[in-house]
């Protein structure tokens, strides 16, 4: 399993994710669960990261509402839930499992459990389960560098059911009005995994460009 740095990341998890499924994903169910109450950025929506990146959101894909476009300059990402940057063999398990994340609100949590084929923890290719959950823990008022923003704070957590010693623990800061992410951190019990924190210094929505 390779080191992972986040210079764009929707989600430390799900990015965590996206690196462990440089395998194949074992077995999950066909992605049909509905989703509703996703919040996505409106189209031309920009967000300015401390770290100098920019942002540009497209709003949701008219052909699947829960899934929100994110454009940056690696090009365009599909956001599960504005959250999750998915992989099409995994979106399904993660899908039925966010139904009960959203509408975001206090309390509201998921869980997802699924298998992923990977040659770092299993040379033998065996498949590597993996739980997967969020939680909204609270809310809080989020400081940008020209107002102060209401927003929802979400607390992931990545770990293999394999091996104990990998959990890797995420925290993000939502947008209420957008449902754009704000500020992600990411901690890990192992110095396999790297992520610098990063929030968003100027949040830009269309209305006011």
């Amino acid at each position: 399993m390779s080191k992972f740095t986040t210079p764009f990341a929707l989600v430390g998890a799900s990015l965590a994710l996206a690196a462990c499924s440089g395998g194949q994903l074992a077995s999950a169910p066909p992605a049909t669960t509905a989703l509703s109450g996703v919040v996505c950025p409106p189209a031309g929506t920009v967000a300015v990261r401390d770290d100098g990146s920019r942002v540009r959101y497209a709003g949701a894909d008219p052909n699947d509402p829960a899934v929100c476009l994110v454009r940056t300059q690696q090009g365009t990402s599909r956001a599960l839930g504005g959250l999750l940057t998915t992989h099409p063999m995994n979106e399904g398990v993660r899908r039925q499992a966010l139904a009960s994340l959203f509408p975001l609100a206090p309390g509201r949590s998921s869980t997802a459990r699924y298998q992923l084929v990977n040659q770092t923890m299993r040379p033998d290719l065996q498949p590597v389960p993996f739980e997967e959950s969020f939680r909204v823990v609270g809310e809080t008022r989020f400081q940008t560098e020209s107002e102060e923003r209401p927003a929802w704070v979400v607390e992931g957590t990545l770990r293999s059911m394999l091996d104990s010693s990998f959990v890797l623990n995420s925290t993000y800061t939502i947008d209420k009005e957008t449902g754009a992410t704000l500020a992600q951190s990411a901690t890990s019990s192992t110095a396999m995994w790297t992520a610098r924190p990063w929030r968003v210094t100027e949040l830009t929505p269309p209305s006011r460009r």
